[in-house]
């Protein structure tokens, strides 16, 4: 991805901590990846085209010189109605005001414009403290066209949050939603400016135990945060289901943690080490959380996870920038209708980047993606049926079936999201031609060179044009595919179940000719055992083994006998004990109560005031 950076100045990291402004704020500009769509011109033999430029920290120092413009707007002229919402109004400005200016100064028309303005210009932070999405609504809105519409979408925005916001033992979430924060406050016409705020959970991968430590974008409360903070926490798919339970006994068991392909696949283990850099031993839950400002501002917040690489791009930004745009850009080849890059379609971008992470329909050069992963364990297991079913086997299935649920169960939310969010984002990007369209700016794909046609591939199996439509298609066959083997994790027990039983079968037979065998030779052993003691009363009796016979055989009969009918009626017959014994308890307190009359009684009460309450009024209640 293409770097910018201020005129004239190095590549050298600018002290931010050695500013007091800074040091002391929240949110500061090295927490911040910020990305510009744009039409670029890099070579003189073709047309422009889309572009998507990451600006680094050190390229907004120019813009926030004017860091405070807002917060001096904000005390000379903006007022409120409320005098809490005003002050609330107000903290947030101070705090977050400096964002005003990363705002565009315009929409670009054609790449002879300035670099300030763009398409659309988008903000990564790898953080998700509820109250960010507050201070960058305010900070990144246009105060302009007046106060009222950011305080609606501010009160709006803290209401849904406070409604979807969960609690858990493993910290807080937000349960999938999307919401338009200008409902009834907006102008028909002005529809495409109305911002809206989404929330969706999506699968990505981790190593067992601690992970390797952060390298940028890293929030100063990163260190401080616990299940009881504000943030919300990254969870593993066990913890995402079970909210109140303590999975750490259960998380060694993952699927992920302890089904190893490498270690048998010497080629597979050197491309995993060369495209992950760690080996994939679990499975997290993340959550995506997207702010639209208006139609050419946009904000997405995530766990950071910057101890992964950007390139192969493994962390999510990387992963949007540079697959997920690259292959909704091309989408535009494929439609002859004339399209405009908004924050809208950037929101699809954004969830076709972190619903896909994992998933091959979205990235074919992906190694052990979600369901090749299952399959294969699966496969091992199947193997494991043929040789020994067992008990612990059956286990193992279950714990199979039952992250696959986990997973389906989410995969179910996020299409459930995107098939409501389609009306919504429809409508607005059908309006998306107010500005000139880049469509006569992009050269035909028959004109692009070969060397470069990997570079424009369509990152996708899905043949439609529409990126929704798109996202929406992939989504389903990746749900189709776990759904076939959550089905073959189901059948494979049944048949594990239906093996074990026919064994136990034999198991109990055998156990039962051992018992019978038991229990007529174990009186046999004793008799014999007690006749061959060394003792003179036993050693000089007179009488012949007949005596031997008579009590071996009586014995073996009574002992038989007494089994097969403890065998049958034992369990009867400790209830009628069981009855008996509670039935003369019974009927003993009876006796003692008629003995002792309640008037002899003693009274309980000492208490003149519990006697007062308890005289009976003139309305005859107590």
């Amino acid at each position: 991805m293409p770097f910018v950076h201020a005129k004239g100045s190095t590549l050298a990291q600018f002290d931010w901590g050695s500013d007091a402004y800074w040091r002391n704020r929240r949110l500061s500009p090295p927490q911040l990846q910020v990305h510009d769509i744009r039409l670029e011109e890099w070579r003189a033999d073709t047309d422009p085209m889309l572009e998507m430029l990451e600006i680094l920290p050190s390229a907004l120092l120019p813009d926030l010189k004017d860091r405070d413009k807002l917060m001096d707007d904000f005390q000379g002229g903006q007022t409120n109605h409320h005098r809490n919402e005003q002050n609330h109004l107000r903290s947030l400005v101070a705090e977050f005001g400096w964002l005003n200016c990363l705002r565009s100064k315009g929409v670009q028309e054609s790449v002879l414009d300035s670099q300030e303005k763009r398409k659309c210009r988008w903000i990564h932070i790898s953080s998700k403290f509820p109250d960010y999405l507050s201070g960058c609504l305010v900070g990144l809105s246009d105060w302009s066209r007046g106060s009222s519409r950011i305080t609606a979408a501010l009160n709006r925005l803290e209401h849904c949050v406070n409604q979807q916001e969960r609690v858990s033992k493993h910290g807080r979430y937000f349960s999938p939603f999307f919401q338009c924060l200008l409902e009834g406050h907006i102008d028909p016409n002005e529809s495409s400016e109305r911002p809206l705020l989404l929330s969706v959970p999506f699968l990505d991968w981790t190593v067992e135990g601690k992970t390797p430590p952060l390298k940028f974008q890293i929030d100063p409360r990163e260190g401080y945060q616990s299940s009881r903070s504000s943030s919300h926490l990254l969870r593993s798919i066990l913890q995402h289901f079970y909210r109140l339970e303590d999975t750490s006994d259960r998380e060694s068991q993952q699927v992920f943690t302890k089904h190893k392909p490498w270690l048998t696949d010497r080629s597979l283990d050197l491309k995993v080490r060369r495209w992950y850099g760690h080996y994939p031993t679990s499975l997290n839950v993340d959550e995506l959380w997207i702010l639209v400002i208006d139609a050419h501002h946009i904000v997405t917040f995530s766990s950071n996870q910057s101890w992964k690489s950007r390139w192969p791009p493994l962390q999510l930004s990387a992963r949007i920038s540079e697959v997920s745009f690259r292959g909704i850009r091309n989408a535009f080849f494929n439609t002859a209708q004339d399209k405009d890059y908004t924050s809208y379609i950037h929101i699809i971008t954004a969830l076709n980047g972190a619903l896909g992470m994992l998933h091959r329909s979205f990235w074919p050069d992906i190694k052990l993606c979600l369901t090749d992963r299952y399959a294969s364990y699966l496969g091992h297991l199947q193997y494991r049926l043929h040789r020994s079913p067992s008990t612990k086997l059956v286990m193992d299935l279950l714990q199979v079936q039952e992250e696959l649920n986990i997973i389906i169960q989410i995969m179910d939310q996020q299409m459930e999201l995107i098939a409501n969010l389609k009306s919504v984002l429809q409508p607005a990007r059908a309006r998306g031609l107010s500005h000139g369209s880049s469509r006569n700016h992009y050269r035909s794909p028959l004109n692009i060179p070969p060397s470069d046609i990997a570079t424009y591939r369509q990152l996708s199996f899905s043949n439609l044009s529409d990126p929704i439509e798109q996202l929406s298609e992939n989504l389903h066959r990746e749900y189709s595919d776990l759904c076939a083997l959550r089905e073959n994790s189901n059948t494979l027990i049944n048949r594990t179940i239906q093996l074990v039983n026919i064994r136990l079968e034999d198991h109990g037979k055998a156990i039962m000719v051992f018992t019978i065998v038991t229990i007529i030779f174990l009186p046999l052993s004793f008799v014999s055992s007690f006749f061959g003691m060394n003792f003179s009363d036993i050693r000089d009796m007179e009488t012949t083994q007949r005596l031997f016979w008579i009590v071996s055989a009586s014995l073996t009969i009574g002992v038989v006998g007494f089994s097969i009918f403890l065998a049958f009626y034992g369990g009867a017959i400790m209830e009628w004990f069981i009855d008996w014994k509670e039935n003369r308890i019974r009927r003993s307190r009876r006796s003692e109560s008629m003995q002792h009359p309640a008037e002899d009684r003693p009274n309980r009460f000492s208490n003149f005031e519990i006697l007062d309450a308890m005289r009976p009024r003139n309305t005859g209640a107590y």
